[in-house]
């Protein structure tokens, strides 16, 4: 009975016998051809001699240069004034160099050279290399300058005392930061904040439309570029206003609109989207629990909405 029935599994018309030949003869063709082409087709050797030679002879060249920049400056820099044009006369590389400079731009500053590896580009092997040029002193030195400088026009007036003449002394007032409320700022109030140039505060712009406002400050820290140290630096100035946040309706948005949100995604918008078409609107926040985290729905909260039938 059985092989009766294994029998029947090879029992084929006319027509499919005719195409299970067809098909044969086409792999066998395929096999020939591809044993066959070798003999036909003979490989191409290309000489790479000469290309290797300039490749070299180009690196040499480079690795020469970085060292006769190197050897040819003398003294220390301070890590925190730096130009590139000085970082690449210690050997360092252009990219490396425009790095350094546009942290330094944007607020960054080191204490002690290890700091330097949080830079991009930056590895231990480098700040081997030229670590020895490097010298936190420079600046202390600078100001011992300025100081001395200032002693030596005070000599000037000799009916002051050289106490009160420096304490008399003009010095630059610090710039008054005003406060700014993070949610009606508009780029210009956010570019006054220390560190925060055109391209944070524009992020800052579209991370709080997609959200529909902040509620704390510390959710700007979830911005692409912004770090620890500058929201810190930031933060004091900042307040925050909720009576404009725009609400999520989770009952009625749609999956275009809840998938952009950046505390929802697509993924969970689908599944919002199935357990509201398959069991019907959402009664309690409490429901969410099935979908999102503990965390994920905590952070939801305070833009979640639902409209006529929120308890």
């Amino acid at each position: 009975m059985f092989l009766r029935e294994l029998g029947e599994i090879f029992i084929f018309s006319k027509r499919e016998r005719n195409g299970i030949l067809f098909l044969l003869s086409i792999l066998l063709f395929v096999v020939v051809l591809d044993l066959m082409l070798p003999l036909f087709l003979k490989e191409q050797v290309y000489d790479t001699t000469a290309w290797r030679e300039k490749a070299e002879a180009y690196f040499a060249q480079s690795s020469s240069d970085g060292d006769t920049l190197k050897v040819q400056f003398s003294g220390t820099l301070d890590p925190n004034r730096v130009q590139i044009s000085e970082l690449l006369k210690i050997g360092i590389p252009a990219t490396l160099a425009a790095n350094w400079v546009r942290y330094l731009e944007r607020g960054g500053h080191f204490k002690k050279k290890e700091e330097l590896l949080r830079l991009y580009g930056m590895t231990a092997d480098k700040l081997a290399t030229f670590g020895e040029n490097l010298s936190f002193t420079a600046t202390r030195n600078a100001d011992s300058a300025k100081t001395g400088v200032k002693r030596k026009l005070i000599q000037k007036w000799p009916t002051q005392s050289s106490g009160d003449a420096l304490k008399k002394w003009p010095t630059k007032p610090d710039r008054k930061i005003e406060m700014v409320e993070v949610n009606s700022a508009d780029s210009a109030q956010l570019e006054a904040l220390p560190g925060i140039g055109p391209v944070l505060a524009s992020r800052i712009i579209k991370y709080r439309r997609l959200l529909g406002g902040f509620y704390d400050v510390s959710q700007l820290m979830k911005i692409y570029g912004m770090s620890e140290e500058l929201w810190q630096r930031s933060a004091p100035h900042l307040s925050v206003d909720t009576s404009g946040i725009r609400k999520v309706e989770i009952n009625f948005l749609s999956l275009t609109d809840l998938g952009h949100h950046p505390y929802i995604g697509f993924r969970l918008a689908k599944k919002i989207i199935r357990k509201r078409d398959t069991d019907g609107k959402f009664r309690t926040k409490e429901e969410l629990a099935t979908i999102f985290s503990p965390d994920s729905l905590r952070q939801l909260l305070p833009y979640l909405s639902l409209t006529g039938t929120e308890k």
